[in-house]
């Protein structure tokens, strides 16, 4: 989805200036009304005038960002929402080689059918850090194959392993982060690509 707009929001009785921010888990308001919006409680969105509006967790939201705006607020609304298989690129076409863990479940979900014991017949490597050495084997396993890498790690300060310290290991050798995504309520997952030569 990734959509961004000002404009103006009324929400649980409160009306002001926002920076509105459209993602795969929801709806982001910033400025003078605040609030984090789920995805899976949004429904009934539609186009009146210069407003999108729609229910959230049963309360109405009214975003004024421009009809031409508020029109394409509701295409990506529309969109169905890509699964953790495709947002990681894995399928019985391009597998993944999983490493380390233990997996949270959403993810053995969309690595199932799709994961190879090596990497050999390899795509990408999903590695899941729970601690320090699957730090170190994940980077060892993309230098040693060449294949991008998934960085799959916890999220918040209680993490075993912190996103700046994967960022901080990985490009320190010359990888690059591109992508990231959601995998659960706990955990993220970042996508890095090998040095270029």
């Amino acid at each position: 989805m990734g959509r961004e707009a000002e404009g103006h929001a009324v929400w649980r009785g409160a009306s002001g200036a926002v920076k509105a921010y459209l993602e795969s888990d929801g709806i982001t308001l910033r400025g003078e009304v605040r609030g984090k919006l789920p995805r899976a409680g949004l429904v009934g969105w539609r186009v009146e005038g210069e407003d999108l509006c729609l229910r959230s967790d049963g309360e109405p939201l009214v975003l004024t960002l421009g009809a031409k705006e508020a029109a394409a607020w509701v295409k990506a609304l529309e969109k169905p929402l890509p699964s953790l298989a495709q947002k990681l690129g894995v399928s019985t076409a391009t597998r993944a080689w999983v490493i380390g863990g233990p997996r949270p479940e959403e993810l053995a979900v969309a690595v199932a059918g799709a994961e190879v014991p090596g990497p050999e017949g390899a795509s990408v490597i999903v590695a899941v850090l729970s601690g320090p050495g699957d730090l170190e084997a994940a980077l060892a396993a993309g230098q040693g194959s060449g294949l991008r890498v998934w960085c799959v790690h916890g999220k918040g300060k209680g993490a075993a392993v912190p996103d700046a310290k994967v960022r901080e290991a990985f490009r320190a050798a010359g990888w690059m982060d591109i992508k990231t995504s959601a995998v659960s309520d706990g955990f993220s997952a970042t996508l890095y690509r090998p040095p270029v030569a």
